[in-house]
């Protein structure tokens, strides 16, 4: 609403301003906040041809590239323009960084605040390449993820100062503050060229890749080097997929009562999990599925094999609710029944804030987004139980370190492609007489006290895996 431009009125009363606003609304409320003289232009930034400048300030909007609107052709001469390929899942924010670097004018200066999300997923790798080949930021701040800058969101934020002209062998610094005041150092011993001064955790630019998960390198320090070590990938011996989709939990997900009501049967549902909270321990048992049907918990999913009156009142009363028209079920070829998933041998936890959750899961029960799932490959099916014991070890909290990404208030998430990419050693064969061995052994540590439950865990990923104890766990 222009308070940005209000804001840089109070420090610079003289100089002219510009502001860019696609909606017309958000415009005309503007005209009242934003200082007297300030020239208001109503276009889409990205679309624009604004001019060049001397300062730029954003804070960009956040929209995912499945909502842009954006058509093939326009994607191309964004390419054009901004001198790099462009993966079609990249952040609307991205998109912005690019186009207020073209508009910077020689030795002008930018600060933008965007989510630090680009640091870590795959559609930042372009972008990161041009911050490292070509526009050479003199800083890039990343607050830490309990410092939540925007309370509406769970997003860690990053600030990206820019300056163009500067050389390609000038010095770039990527650090962390977790205060404002820290962030207000950092920008002064940029602006005063004084790197000794830094008093706040920092990385060279020059010493990552535009590959490398930055957010990790910063924020977890060096102590993941120990995960570089691992010769193979989770992804060599398991796939990882999302969990089931439904688009209306509250349908689709009953509890035994609900199905008693509805007059359905075992034969009308599939065992699922539909919160993280209904998992956890290192194995999910049959027993531990059962107690949630007894706590009348949702656990079953909606699948029939076979017709019925009960079933067609059933998907009457979703009719008249409108689940059809929702979008999942709607592109669905038959609204009411779920993706084709089968039961996943380990589960993992999309979300945490601490140590994430790796269950083993021998219940039968499917997961829905709550986990992705890993399948064996051909071959591994009994490496179930190990890769447990290894993902819930020290070393495997090394290696989920390495790919993690960081979300507001401490909030860490992980993507499949994430779960694939987690380093591990190489994996034993195993005979399915070890692999029943160790899931017994899995159920004994997990009735352990909890302060004692790690240790036996490390003891026995070190005795099947050959690890070595870590210095720094």
């Amino acid at each position: 609403m222009g308070g940005l431009l209000h804001e840089c009125h109070q420090l610079r009363p003289f100089a002219k301003y510009v502001g860019v606003e696609r909606d017309q609304e958000t415009l005309l409320q503007a005209k009242f906040a934003a200082p007297k003289g300030t020239k208001l232009v109503l276009a889409d930034y990205l679309l624009s041809e604004s001019g060049q400048f001397d300062g730029i300030i954003a804070n960009p909007p956040y929209v995912k590239a499945q909502r842009l609107a954006y058509h093939a052709d326009t994607w191309r001469s964004f390419e054009e323009r901004f001198g790099t390929t462009l993966d079609r899942l990249t952040n609307l924010y991205a998109l912005f960084l690019l186009k207020i670097w073209q508009d910077l004018a020689l030795h002008g200066r930018a600060a933008v605040i965007i989510p630090a999300e680009f640091l870590n997923a795959n559609f930042g790798e372009e972008i990161k390449e041009r911050l490292l080949k070509q526009m050479r930021p003199p800083g890039i701040i990343v607050f830490s993820p309990s410092l939540n800058l925007f309370k509406e969101s769970l997003t860690t934020s990053t600030i990206i100062f820019l300056e163009k002209g500067r050389s390609k062998s000038a010095p770039c610094k990527l650090a962390k503050a977790d205060s404002l005041a820290e962030a207000e150092v950092f920008l002064q011993t940029l602006i005063n060229e004084d790197a000794s001064a830094l008093s706040t955790d920092y990385r060279d630019l020059d010493a990552l890749k535009s590959g490398d998960k930055w957010l990790n390198s910063l924020l977890n320090g060096t102590s993941q080097a120990k995960a570089h070590q691992m010769p193979k990938v989770i992804g060599d011996y398991f796939d990882c997929r999302r969990g089931i989709a439904t688009g209306a939990n509250d349908f689709f997900c009953l509890s035994k009562s609900g199905l008693d009501q509805a007059g359905l049967e075992l034969s009308h549902v599939d065992a699922c999990i539909a919160k993280a909270t209904d998992a956890d321990g290192l194995v999910f048992t049959p027993e531990k599925l059962s107690a949630l049907a007894s706590a009348d918990r949702r656990c079953y999913l909606l699948n029939p094999r076979h017709n019925g009156t009960a079933l067609a009142s059933y998907l009457q009363i979703g009719e008249r609710s409108g689940i059809p028209q929702r979008h999942l079920p709607s592109h669905r070829p038959v609204w009411y029944l779920p993706e084709n998933r089968a039961v996943a041998d380990i589960w993992v936890a999309v979300f945490s804030r601490e140590n994430i959750k790796f269950i083993l899961n021998t219940s039968g029960a499917k997961n829905l987004t709550c986990f992705h799932g890993l399948y064996a490959k051909a071959d591994n099916k009994n490496l179930a139980p190990l890769i447990t014991l290894y993902l819930n070890s020290s070393w495997g909290h090394e290696a989920f370190a390495q790919v993690n990404r960081f979300y507001g208030d401490g909030l860490n998430k992980l993507e499949p492609k994430d779960v694939e990419a987690l380093p591990c050693p190489e994996m034993p064969r195993q005979s399915i007489d070890l692999a029943n061995n160790l899931h017994a052994n899995l159920l004994m540590i997990e009735k352990l006290p909890a302060n004692a439950r790690q240790g036996e865990i490390d003891r026995f990923a070190s005795k099947f895996l050959n690890l070595q104890v870590l210095e720094v766990l």
